[in-house]
């Protein structure tokens, strides 16, 4: 038990640090993406946050791609140095970009770079526990503090970007980004001779080189074309749909049926959480930069800096939830993950309520106070923690074997489906510069928001039945 104890810090260690250079470099251009097309570039407002929706789907549906690349061809932990070198790629393309050509390459690079590593990454965490004796609490926990990795590099994303973006254009924080991949790079190079008796061992022919370089041309010139024309956004998300529920089917093995049907439902679960959680890089994000006062005790915040507070929220609750879950464990009372998906809604609805209360009680000419947005993200870290770490650690426990990877590339398609309804939600609140009908129209926004939390709540509570083991 003590070696596993070890070898799980050693784990743990390589891939929190790749998981923050590639949350950092992500969050970078996430975080200023919507001002990035409407300030650099001077495309429409809604069209600026159906195109973010679209980028938010292309990312995450490329976990499918990483997904195929690591089960056929060189495994998890190859698979996310080869998508350092990729993020390392796109983030001095974008940096270098003056044009929409250039643009949409870069953010197609940045795409793939992410599927490859973020769902790798945690597939080789997974593979660790299985191979290891240690029980599910434990995976969980492991599974926080690999979040809480990951939320240290959205941090430091969040709080510098705005800071490089305006004091040295938009080009420094993609270059900072092509500073920390290469970190990452490094990491992943050591992580050979640290971990690598957790290392699948491959046998790499020019055939298979030759095969992976092929899809990667042609999953990079897919998202290009679907950033360039926005209309066909819709019908790829279709194909991924087609395509996870193809994976689902031939995973559901005759002693697997049953973990493919809970799985089924948490995926769904999923996009409809996620679709709400990406408002605050859309919608809520503008509405910070209108109506939302930015001094909050004395110090004047950027918008994506108000963002980083949720980050602080994760990085002080990760360690603690995580211990809860273990110790409600350890006491005979596990938590169920339908449970946890369930507290996740509910705490999201009570920060969408929390917003709109702020408005509604400030005068409709005066903004709304930084306050009441920094304890409503701290709130929202609750929910992030409750849904998304467990996310990762259940895919990992209900993935029949030879599918942990490609599961994982699913649960991060759903993020990506998602965000394509996030950037449609958002296309329909307008953020203008008279600040009471910004307000109100934001307002109308959340009754929404609220309104679709409830049913997550609602199915969440019908279906804890069905996904008891």
């Amino acid at each position: 038990m003590n070696n596993h104890i070890k070898d799980q810090k050693k784990v743990l260690t390589i891939a929190s640090l790749t998981e923050f250079g590639e949350r950092y470099s992500y969050y970078v251009i996430q975080s200023l993406l919507i001002f990035f097309l409407i300030d650099n570039f001077h495309i429409a407002q809604a069209k600026s946050a159906a195109l973010v929706g679209t980028v938010l789907s292309m990312v995450y549906l490329s976990a499918l791609v990483g997904g195929y690349i690591a089960d056929k061809l060189i495994n998890y932990y190859r698979a996310a140095f080869l998508g350092a070198i990729l993020m390392a790629l796109g983030s001095l393309i974008l940096a270098l970009s003056t044009s929409e050509n250039q643009l949409y390459l870069g953010l197609s690079f940045i795409s793939i770079s992410t599927g490859l590593i973020k769902s790798n990454m945690s597939s080789f965490i997974g593979r660790y526990y299985d191979q290891s004796n240690l029980s599910e609490g434990n995976r969980d926990f492991g599974f926080n503090i690999f979040y809480v990795g990951i939320n240290l590099g959205s941090f430091f994303a969040l709080f510098l970007a705005s800071w490089l973006k305006d004091s040295y254009g938009f080009s420094a924080p993609f270059y900072s980004s092509l500073i920390v991949s290469t970190f990452i790079c490094l990491n992943l190079l050591i992580g050979f001779v640290i971990v690598k008796k957790y290392i699948a061992p491959i046998s790499l022919k020019l055939t298979s080189i030759i095969h992976i370089c092929a899809v990667l041309v042609i999953y990079v010139a897919v998202v290009f074309i679907v950033l360039k024309h926005p209309d066909i956004a819709n019908f790829s998300i279709l194909i991924a749909c087609v395509i996870c529920a193809w994976i689902l089917i031939a995973s559901a093995q005759q002693r697997y049926w049953r973990n493919v049907l809970r799985a089924t439902l948490f995926f769904m679960l999923s996009i409809l959480y996620w679709a709400l959680y990406f408002q605050i890089f859309i919608s809520i994000l503008l509405f910070i930069d209108f109506a939302v006062a930015p001094d909050l005790f004395g110090i004047s915040l950027k918008p994506s800096q108000f963002l980083s507070i949720e980050s602080i929220g994760v990085l002080l609750l990760g360690t603690v939830m995580g211990k809860l879950w273990l110790m409600r464990e350890r006491k005979g009372k596990p938590v169920h993950d339908i449970n946890k998906f369930n507290i996740a809604f509910v705490v999201i609805a009570f920060v969408f309520i929390l917003l709109w209360v702020g408005i509604y009680y400030t005068q409709a000419q005066v903004k709304v106070s930084a306050l009441i947005i920094a304890i409503a993200f701290v709130i929202l870290a609750i929910s992030e923690l409750s849904l998304s770490a467990i996310g990762l650690s259940m895919v990992t426990k209900l993935a029949p074997p030879k599918f942990v990877s490609l599961y994982m590339g699913i649960w991060l398609v759903t993020l990506g489906i998602g965000g394509k309804l996030a950037g449609f939600l958002s296309s329909f609140i307008h953020i203008t510069h008279n600040l009471a009908q910004t307000k109100a129209n934001m307002s109308n926004g959340l009754i929404i928001f609220i309104l679709l939390s409830i049913l997550g709540i609602i199915v969440c509570t019908i279906s804890r039945y069905l996904t008891r083991k």
